[in-house]
């Protein structure tokens, strides 16, 4: 709602108290003249401000709010280069859903069109990776358009959404305000009828199957799951944003994780389920190509927005509503569903299968290049407790990191799985650490996604943040060098150049570690979640072995 308060402010002043109003604790940027009206009003009041060394790192940060905490995050910059550097966290953030409200300063009104520093058409540019952009014409509209972005931000699909700001309007006066927070309304569950088709569904099936996505991974909407779960039979497979769906507790019911791989245990229950509930499922995490094969097999679409009708995606129902109040209504009328002793047995064999898959890749052999990274990986599963939460970057990392670290809590283990965006991982956790002060939390990167953003080692250690991240390190672009092997036989640009991660954590404040086996990986690594600062463990690895899964992996998943 708009009103008219009694006495005027600037419109730089009034944005701090809109973002106050919608409960923003942090704002997260890179200063610069023509955004530096909200800079200097945040000497004053505002959020918490957290300077950071590059605009991207800064989208990213705030990224890992929205998608912790449900609620938008938010990056301030300037104009020309300083947003255009966000351009790569807002396209992130708005593919993975995470919500992002990004303030970008502009050249005055009566500049814009002109051959000037830093003119640009910033809306136009904004609009390619968001979902909302507003360009602030007139003073008084600053609080309701950055209200707009706000709800934009949160509703289904989640995103990023733009304010652009120019400079002359924040110094200008204003009396408008918007007086409360105005948050999106809720819908409510899927038609009872469409409910009821569904369940008949699902009694009807011999192999019925769970298929857990991201929109299915909120807070309010994983509560409803595990209530279903606990109740019925079902077998549960998660998809990578989904991770952490199914609890400790429910893990008889948990079938694996897919997403990237060709018949995992996962790939393998969902390729013979004769119904499929997905549920906040996104083509985004899992190109249906890729696994639904049978496009006649019936699907179940549970989700707050429509389905996106692909030649192999074509739902039998769809039960459009809140995924919460959908999934207890549907709870309901599946109630004390059992499934058949030999799909039972089924399903136990592919849980046998997620065992022996880590146990075989435990068992490789460390090398004089490295060490055997799932052998790192699985360590690292050890070391950390149900509370963790876990930034994957992308590169071969994402590899065993997707494959054997599970997940009891859903939005403790992060990837960046539409995009998969180089240099989230160090960011991510430093967000975390942030908003979850006192737990474990925990980055993995290669060498190469590491100096992507390892620049914010600074900021961590400016702010006090402790954490622990880790380097896979092999001196390549594996993830793109084994592909090539496999299509052309040799590899082409992917060989980097060594360098001294412990010295440069250092020279930033961090703590520097380097372990060469695996005693020594643990050892640090128990240190590193011990002690107090930001804390860097380098690993050598050999990633010579990750041709191997070239069978288990679909043609060109990662563009």
């Amino acid at each position: 709602m708009s009103a008219t308060d009694d006495v005027a402010v600037r419109s730089a002043q009034r944005l701090l108290e809109t973002l106050d109003a919608q409960g923003v604790r942090f704002i997260f940027g890179v200063p610069g003249a023509k955004i530096d009206a909200v800079y200097d009003a945040l000497a004053d009041s505002g959020p918490r401000l957290v300077v950071c060394r590059h605009e991207q790192n800064a989208a990213f940060m705030a990224a890992a709010v929205g998608r912790l905490t449900g609620e938008p995050g938010v990056v301030l910059v300037t104009s020309g280069p300083g947003t255009t550097n966000l351009a790569t966290g807002l396209l992130t953030a708005n593919t993975e859903q995470d919500p992002v409200v990004a303030l970008c300063g502009a050249v005055a009104r009566e500049d814009r069109l002109k051959r000037t520093h830093q003119s640009m058409d910033a809306a136009a540019m904004l609009e390619t990776v968001t979902k909302f952009t507003g360009e602030v014409g007139d003073p008084d509209n600053v609080p309701e358009t950055l209200m707009n972005a706000f709800r934009a931000a949160v509703t289904e699909p989640r995103g990023s959404a733009a304010v652009v700001l120019p400079m002359d309007v924040l110094a200008a006066s204003t009396e408008a305000t918007v007086t409360r927070p105005l948050p999106v309304g809720r819908l409510g569950p899927a038609p009872a009828d469409a409910i009821r088709r569904a369940a008949r569904l699902v009694r009807g099936a011999e192999r019925p199957v769970l298929l857990v996505g991201a929109r299915g991974s909120d807070p309010a909407s994983c509560a409803a799951l595990r209530a279903l779960i606990a109740d019925t039979e079902l077998p549960v497979v998660e998809t990578f944003q989904a991770a952490g769906t199914v609890s400790r507790a429910l893990e008889d019911h948990y079938v694996g994780r897919v997403g990237l791989f060709r018949n995992q245990p996962g790939d393998v229950v969902v390729s013979r389920a004769d119904v499929l509930l997905t549920v906040g499922y996104d083509a985004v995490e899992y190109d249906p190509e890729l696994w639904n094969t049978d496009v006649g097999r019936t699907v179940v679409h549970v989700d707050a927005i429509p389905a996106g009708i692909d030649n192999h995606y074509q739902p039998a129902l769809e039960l459009r509503g809140e995924v919460a109040g959908t999934v207890a209504e549907l709870a309901k009328e599946l109630s004390g569903l059992r499934v058949s002793d030999s799909f039972r047995a089924e399903t136990d064999r592919q849980r046998a299968a997620l065992a022996r898959i880590d146990d075989t890749a435990r068992a490789g052999a460390h090398t004089s290049r490295g060490l055997n990274p799932a052998s790192v990986v699985l360590r690292l599963r050890e070391e950390l407790d149900d509370g963790a939460t876990i930034a994957c970057d992308i590169g071969s990392v994402y590899i065993y990191v997707a494959r054997h670290l599970r997940a009891y809590e859903p939005r403790r283990l992060l990837f960046s799985d539409g995009q998969q965006t180089l240099g989230v991982a160090l960011p991510w956790a430093m967000a975390a650490s942030m908003l979850r002060p006192g737990t474990q939390v925990v980055s993995v990167s290669g060498d190469g996604g590491f100096l992507f953003s390892a620049q914010e080692l600074e900021t961590a250690n400016r702010l006090g943040l402790s954490f622990t991240h880790v380097i896979m390190r092999d001196n390549t672009y594996d993830m793109v060098g084994f592909q090539e092997v496999l299509k052309y036989g040799r590899k082409s640009g992917v060989q980097l150049g060594d360098y001294d991660a412990t010295g440069y954590a250092a020279s930033f404040g961090a703590h520097g570690h380097r372990a060469t086996t695996e005693d020594e990986f643990v050892t640090a690594l128990r240190r590193a979640l011990a002690e107090e600062g930001p804390s860097v463990i380098d690993v050598p690895v050999d990633y010579s072995r990750n041709t191997d899964l070239a069978a288990q992996l679909h043609e060109d998943p990662f563009e």
